[in-house]
């Protein structure tokens, strides 16, 4: 099977996971270390294509809310968060009878659900997060990381793949317009492999900047969620408070200042 080419078409949703994989693993791919000059070429090429070092700046601390239609239960809801790079992320998911938070702070964890105190996270549930402030790596960062990179090539599509605290992205990238269009996440749970990939789509240029406004994510076979970007704040002014799961934390984001709809 060709597998670039049947990647490269419009397939089932429940396909998709596996084509990405299996575009990204085939056997026989062009696998290139982090010190080649391919890979510098392609982060390069993704800097540009999202606006450049100046601009890609701005998302060095950013706040986005997004509306969620997740699939199992079929509940709708908004997913909150304060992103400062490079190891800061907290995520507030509201739904009409369930809150959840999630705050990365540096090497801690916390999550808290409800009401109720904030308790530290552990494996796998820490590995989950961590995955979650990795998907939201802006090129910028990926360059920081380029000891930790590597590089596999396949005919119009190459995945720059990061491991780090034992999870492993993979950020698929189409390169005719040099945008990371889905990224392959992959967690150790109960012995085996899980594997989580959410799909980009709904470009966009804001401030110069880049922005995907869709997001459709799978578990597995398994069609969890679809997010729709409602409003993005870039270059905030985020604060040390901002990831305090207690009374610290600070109020909402002034969004008549920055908003983007």
């Amino acid at each position: 099977m060709d597998v670039t080419h049947k990647f490269s078409q419009r397939a089932p949703m429940k396909e998709l996971s596996h084509i990405a994989l299996s575009c990204l693993l085939v056997i026989g791919s062009s696998v290139v270390n982090a010190q080649s000059p391919e890979l510098d070429t392609v982060l390069e090429n993704i800097i540009e294509s999202y606006g450049g070092v100046e601009n890609l700046r701005k998302l060095d601390s950013q706040v986005q809310e997004w509306s969620v239609f997740a699939k199992m239960g079929n509940r709708h809801g908004i997913d909150l968060r304060t992103v400062r790079a490079p190891d800061q992320l907290k995520v507030e998911l509201t739904y009409a009878t369930k809150k959840e938070m999630r705050i990365i702070n540096g090497d801690e964890g916390l999550v808290a659900y409800g009401n109720a105190p904030a308790q530290v996270a552990v494996h796998p549930q820490l590995d989950a997060m961590r995955l979650q402030l990795m998907r939201l790596y802006s090129p910028l960062v990926l360059r920081d990381k380029l000891d930790s990179l590597s590089l596999t090539v396949d005919g119009e599509f190459c995945a720059v793949t990061l491991f780090e605290n034992g999870v492993r992205v993979d950020y698929v990238v189409t390169m005719d317009n040099w945008r990371i269009e889905k990224v392959v996440g992959s967690l150790a749970l109960n012995g085996g492999e899980m594997r989580f990939l959410t799909e980009y789509s709904d470009f966009t240029f804001h401030q110069g900047v880049l922005i995907h406004q869709r997001e459709n994510k799978f578990a597995g076979d398994v069609n969890t969620a679809v997010l729709k970007l409602r409003r993005i704040m870039l270059d905030a002014e985020v604060k040390d408070t901002d990831f305090l799961p207690s009374d610290e934390q600070s109020t909402q984001p002034d969004w008549e200042q920055k908003e983007v709809t």
